[in-house]
């Protein structure tokens, strides 16, 4: 089998890629952990925006907010969800949160609806679009996904059966494995679910990054950890985490603190 096959795929994030190994396997699951106040998630946007540009094809499972919002949730860090889709081709949008409550799509073109999902037919049903929709447009491409947000698939179906549904995901994406290169990124506000689902959700990434966040003097003070990679060399590491507003956009920056190891 081709060496690229087993090659990592660099995120351009020269601190994380060098923690994790030189980048992400085929097939990753990468979890993103933050808390209320955190601007953590935006790693996830980040993630996702530097593979696109990595000739990915993008996928965004949207489970928490109006599409509308969504996209303006993006351009925090200056995706252009509207032009990636509609112009470049490069993405779809499966809103799921929209199909619950059955809000008229905003964009016919790229965004996907679920017809009355539930907890029993939701992931037939999401990948019944994949095969139909998302495949034929994505061709040979690698396919990123982002599940926006697993707190907010909790909101929709519980906390058991969100579990139910990741495990049936798991055992998808390793029928595909060898078919298509499909990398996850999935985000979630620990603040909002238990513990169990916490560790659950560990359990099954290949890579985990949690942001801690306080507020002092008026300031939102983050750092952030990486707690897991396949890479055999990896030790943990945690790093000052900072957001600077950058022409309409934000620049995320990272500086490794002198107590990581």
């Amino acid at each position: 089998m081709d060496v690229e096959f087993f090659s990592p795929l660099p995120i351009d994030i020269e601190e994380i890629d060098r923690a994790i190994g030189g980048g992400v396997i085929r097939g990753a699951t990468i979890s993103i952990m933050y808390d209320a106040f955190s601007l953590g998630w935006a790693l996830g946007f980040e993630i996702f925006k530097n593979m696109l540009f990595r000739d990915s094809f993008g996928v965004i499972h949207n489970y928490s907010l109006p599409v509308i919002k969504l996209i303006s949730r993006a351009s925090f860090v200056g995706l252009n969800l509207q032009r990636l889709a509609k112009h470049e081709k490069k993405l779809r949008i499966i809103d799921v949160f929209g199909s619950k409550y059955e809000i008229p799509p905003y964009d016919d073109e790229y965004i996907l609806t679920v017809p009355n999902p539930t907890e029993e037919t939701l992931n037939p049903k999401i990948e019944w679009v994949y095969e139909d929709k998302i495949y034929p447009i994505a061709g040979e491409r690698r396919i990123v996904k982002l599940i926006h947000t697993l707190d907010g698939i909790v909101t929709l179906f519980g906390e058991n059966a969100t579990l139910k549904l990741l495990n049936s995901e798991v055992a998808y994406l390793a029928k595909m494995y060898r078919k298509r290169n499909i990398i996850s990124i999935l985000l979630l506000n620990v603040d909002v679910v238990s513990r169990k689902f916490v560790a659950w959700v560990s359990g099954l990434s290949d890579v985990v990054i949690v942001f801690h966040s306080r507020v002092g003097d008026g300031e939102l003070i983050e750092t952030m950890s990486i707690l897991k990679s396949p890479n055999p060399d990896f030790e943990p590491s945690t790093y000052e985490f900072k957001i600077s507003a950058d022409k309409g956009a934000h620049t995320l920056s990272f500086r490794r603190t002198e107590n990581s190891a």
